[in-house]
């Protein structure tokens, strides 16, 4: 297997790809899930517990959709069903200075990734967990992104 990649070896990646003919998309949402798992288990320990651990425990994969034919691109994001637990009602909206507060309430995991505006105009910085997260894991999960395709397109050529 290959450990150091060039654009030569990509562009090897993705004549081999399209020799698979119609088992691109399978092929590449696998690779994609696997990179998005590295992503996620970095960013994971990053997240602050707080009282009850709904935060580190809401972060989940969602697919995006995508009208392109062999793309397949995962999101990392809190799970809507927990907005219930992540949405904070907020007294006075805009009191503070801050205009993203639609409906009178804040998004708890944005607040605690980016920071604040607390009413005496402070500021209360962001633990910036999802960037640092995604950061570390890139070389990573780009490793592993194309190991998978690599590995995949050998066993369909096999067939």
């Amino acid at each position: 297997m290959i450990t150091h990649y060039s654009s030569n070896d990509l562009k090897d990646l993705a004549k081999a790809l399209s020799r698979t003919g119609k088992k691109v998309t399978k092929i590449v949402t696998k690779a994609a899930g696997k990179g998005t798992t590295i992503v996620r288990r970095r960013t994971k320990p990053k997240i602050p517990v707080g009282e009850t651990g709904e935060l580190r425990k809401g972060i989940i994969r969602k697919a995006e959709r995508s009208r392109t034919k062999g793309k397949k691109v995962y999101d990392l994001m809190f799970d809507p069903k927990k907005n219930d637990i992540f949405q904070k009602p907020v007294k006075n909206p805009g009191e503070a200075g801050s205009t993203n507060t639609k409906g009178g309430h804040a998004y708890y995991p944005k607040s605690v990734d980016a920071g604040f505006i607390t009413r005496d105009k402070g500021w209360v910085p962001g633990y910036h967990f999802m960037a640092e997260g995604a950061e570390e894991a890139f070389p990573e999960a780009r490793k592993k992104m194309i190991d998978t395709t690599m590995d995949e397109i050998e066993k369909e050529l096999a067939k």
